[in-house]
């Protein structure tokens, strides 16, 4: 699920520009909980389950993940400085977070969207994901809706799966894209089909990277205010505030927030 997730935030980043990046909430009503995830233009993700082992105390159970009643999605779009420039929220009815964030442009942006994840898995539990790629299919004004929705049913098919494992990951990546978008016209019986009426893009290429540092950590505690900061001071003296994406901690102390006697800020 998370995979699949930063995957498909990964892939929309293509619709974005210069410094701006999406910020997307996932709610399940299941054990998976949720997920927040974060992707920029430039290729930065990050993210974090809300639950993080939902399995816990669970083996051997039939275990709802994503529950049975619809999750709901969060999307935020962001400027320079954090500057909001939309956000819209939708029903998540898939339980897939990949299939849920493309419901999500369908039915907020009005932009027909289809999302398939292709998952490389290897036996290592500390790094499960050997690698991970990812095609988003949308509707640009005046497609022939009819094709589109053939061409979404076969994006799921498995000879897609086959087709995709058994390219050549070294071809430029136009040439990638067009191999895959002629196969995928040969599992939707499309004839006649001509990739170069379609416009390819590629996202930038993604890495993990965290934006938090001691200082937007002490910011997000200054939002407490001076009362609640010193209740918090004498109950724990040095306490430390872990960042959700990354687990990094950072411990504060009362000096960091308030004033010696004298004046001067330690």
């Amino acid at each position: 699920a998370f995979a699949d997730a930063i995957g498909a935030a990964a892939a929309v980043t293509v619709m974005l520009d210069g410094n701006e990046r999406y910020s997307i909430r996932y709610e399940y009503p299941g054990a998976l909980k949720g997920l927040v995830i974060e992707a920029a233009a430039d290729g930065a993700v990050r993210g974090f389950p809300l639950e993080r082992h939902p399995m816990r105390g669970r083996f051997g159970e039939a275990v709802e993940l994503y529950g049975t009643r619809d999750g709901r999605i969060a999307v935020t779009r962001s400027g320079v400085n954090g500057r909001i420039l939309n956000s819209g929220q939708a029903r998540a009815p898939l339980a897939d977070p990949a299939a849920d964030l493309a419901f999500f442009f369908c039915v907020s942006d009005q932009i027909e969207t289809e999302i398939r994840t292709f998952p490389v898995w290897q036996g290592n539990p500390e790094a499960p994901l050997r690698q991970m790629a990812v095609l988003m299919l949308q509707a640009l004004p005046g497609c022939d809706l009819e094709i589109f929705g053939r061409l979404r049913s076969a994006l799921h098919c498995k000879r897609m799966t086959e087709c995709r494992m058994a390219l050549d990951p070294a071809l430029a990546p136009e040439k990638h894209l067009t191999a895959l978008l002629s196969e995928l016209a040969q599992c939707a019986d499309v004839a006649d089909f001509d990739a170069a009426r379609c416009v390819l893009s590629a996202a930038a290429p993604p890495r993990w990277q965290c934006r938090c540092s001691r200082q937007t950590m002490f910011r997000a505690m200054h939002v407490m205010g001076d009362k609640e900061l010193e209740e918090l001071f004498k109950e724990r003296p040095n306490p430390v505030v872990e960042c959700q994406f990354c687990r990094t901690r950072y411990m504060f102390r009362r000096e960091d927030f308030f004033a010696d006697a004298e004046g001067a800020q330690i």
